[in-house]
């Protein structure tokens, strides 16, 4: 036995240190990649409290901000660390998402391997989540932080759940909880995590009382007392509030865009947006064991009858087969209602967005696939040796062309251009990709192609602020003035444009000297959003400019309750301050 288990030891090893030669050898080029513009600026490049850091002040902000429409601590806690590190050095915070992916396929090998035994099958599972190349995405993604980032804390949650379930105790619980909530306060998609635990609570834990008939293959499961179904769902409570309660904040501050401000193109009817998960859901299907068509992002796709007819065949079909051999191969149920489960929050029936999906969403959820794949393999290679030995070449031979596709996918990372003419290549409608593309030109001074791929994004689709509010900085900037105010005004009749629309319009008046109209579109701008300081700081510089001291330093002072550290805005206001005195003193 002692030989066994050192043998045993040794494999494991073996297989932690070929996920991460294999991981590295994927991602080893994203030490140079650049930051994207998209989220990548929101996040980092242009967040001031990031930069800050770990200050009192920064601190409230990373556990109180709604800031890009999510409650996520725990990513704003892990840049402030990075910025620290590696400030502007987009090569550091790549190498910290490559990092946490490592231990993220690294613990997901030793869970299966602890919980079933398995070396070898759960070295698979790890292999092929650790280089499959629609997780790239996730992990060359800098702003996918809270992905990977939630990805480690569901893994050590499950492993804390594992021990607690060995011996169960309030004692051993309270790390569940911690965890969980850790998970949770990174990305809320883990609201998922304890109906997965209840999964394996059936296989491979073999808990539940309609797990008996399971062959025992770890020492985990052994000891394990049978629990009814209704206690393994009572134990569970405290997760289940903890996951209501990230669904109330989740839901209770609004959304905000990334990128891009899109009018939203998802059809408000429900069955739409069924018609739209299940074509997701089969989609995902089809990515994991065909991944050439990846690409960021998707948007509304023309959803075809025979597309939908086949895809909800298919799950219909897997549904009512995983369920009527449950007990044979309790694997298949688990691994197919893990998928089934984990895409819930993010598949469309509520919808957030523009897309109709993406691969960052299928970082966890594909592992119930890999979990059916795996054990599926060794099922059918039990009968002969001679389809063992096909089917373990096949299984190298697969994880040598996903490691492959997967290096030449996160190439496409290396900057915004290299990103988005990928996904023109793959999508020539895809607007959001000409505007960013567009956005990307502008920073680097090309004002005419710039408005080149702002006009093809306009012309894909009219509903972009950010390209008519882009167009507008540039035909500015190239002094044509009076044609970036007409761009602006056909932006607020074409869509329900921002207060920004208003404000950049105030803008523009205010270089050129009307001040009425400056006036006027700052009011509007502040109606359209009461705690939009740049609104009352413009207004303040109107209503000085027209000599009407009190109200602008009113204005000036409104700004500043929103953004006390706006250092423009206390130039402003000290100007204000001094004219008014000069007036008193004659």
């Amino acid at each position: 036995m002692p030989d066994k288990i050192n043998i045993s030891r040794k494999q494991s090893i073996l297989v932690v240190l070929l996920l991460i030669v294999l991981i590295l050898c994927v991602y080893w080029p994203v030490q140079n990649y650049d930051f994207i513009n998209f989220d990548d600026p929101t996040y980092i490049a242009e967040n001031s409290q990031v930069q800050t850091g770990f200050t009192a002040d920064g601190l409230r902000w990373a556990f109180s901000t709604n800031y890009f429409g999510l409650w996520n601590p725990m990513v704003w806690l892990s840049f402030m660390l990075d910025f620290h590190l590696f400030r502007f050095n987009a090569g550091g915070y790549h190498w910290t998402n490559v990092i946490i992916h490592i231990f993220n396929a690294i613990l997901l090998f030793l869970l299966f391997r602890h919980l079933t035994g398995a070396i070898w099958r759960s070295a698979f599972v790890a292999a092929l989540f650790a280089i499959h190349p629609i997780n790239v995405e996730s992990v060359a993604w800098i702003s996918e932080r809270k992905n990977v980032l939630s990805m480690f804390f569901w893994m050590t949650t499950m492993l804390c759940y594992v021990w607690y379930a060995k011996q169960p105790g309030w004692k051993r619980y309270v790390p569940v909880l911690i965890s969980f909530a850790l998970g949770l306060m990174s990305k809320p998609m883990l609201v998922t995590l304890p109906f997965v635990l209840l999964l394996i609570d059936y296989w491979p834990l073999n808990r539940t009382a309609i797990g008996e008939q399971h062959k025992v293959v770890s020492h985990v499961t052994a000891g394990l007392a049978k629990k009814r179904l209704k206690f393994l769902i009572l134990e569970k409570i405290p997760l289940f509030l903890l996951s209501i309660i990230s669904i109330w904040i989740t839901l209770y501050f609004p959304h905000t865009a990334s990128a891009l401000r899109v009018e939203q193109t998802i059809d408000s009817v429900f069955s739409q947006r069924v018609i739209n998960a299940i074509f997701s859901y089969g989609m995902y299907v089809k990515k994991i064991f065909w991944p050439t068509d990846l690409f960021i992002p998707y948007l509304y796709l023309h959803i075809s009858i025979w597309q939908i007819l086949l895809f909800s065949v298919l799950l219909v079909i897997i549904t009512v087969f995983v369920c009527k051999y449950f007990k044979k191969y309790p694997y298949l149920p688990v691994g197919w209602f893990w998928y089934l489960g984990t895409l819930v929050p993010v598949i469309g029936l509520i919808q957030i967005g523009e897309q109709t999906m993406a691969d960052r969403y299928a970082y966890v959820t594909v592992i119930g696939l890999f979990i059916m794949i795996a054990w599926g393999v060794e099922q059918l290679s039990v009968k002969k040796d001679i389809y063992k030995k096909i089917l373990i070449m096949i299984s190298l031979l697969s994880i040598g062309f996903l490691a492959v596709a997967a290096h030449h996918q996160q190439k496409q990372w290396q900057n915004s251009f290299t990103l988005f003419e990928s996904t023109l290549e793959k999508d020539p409608n895809n607007y959001v990709a000409y505007v960013l593309i567009g956005q990307e030109l502008a920073k680097n001074g090309k004002n005419e192609q710039a408005l080149y791929y702002y006009d093809m994004g306009l012309k894909l689709t009219p509903k972009v602020y950010a390209a008519y509010k882009n167009k507008a900085i540039i035909l500015n900037r190239l002094g044509n003035r009076h044609e970036a105010i007409r761009v602006l005004k056909k932006a607020i009749q074409e869509i329900q444009a921002p207060a920004e629309a208003y404000y950049v319009l105030g803008l523009l008046y205010l270089e050129d000297n009307n001040l009425d109209k400056c006036e006027e579109y700052s009011l509007k701008s502040i109606r359209k959003n009461p705690n939009y300081g740049d609104a009352y700081n413009l207004l303040g510089l109107v209503l000085l400019k027209k000599g009407n001291l009190e109200e602008s330093m009113q204005n000036f002072e409104k700004a500043l309750r929103i953004n006390p550290d706006n250092i423009k805005v206390q130039k402003n206001l000290k100007i204000a301050k001094a004219l008014r005195k000069n007036l008193n003193q004659k």
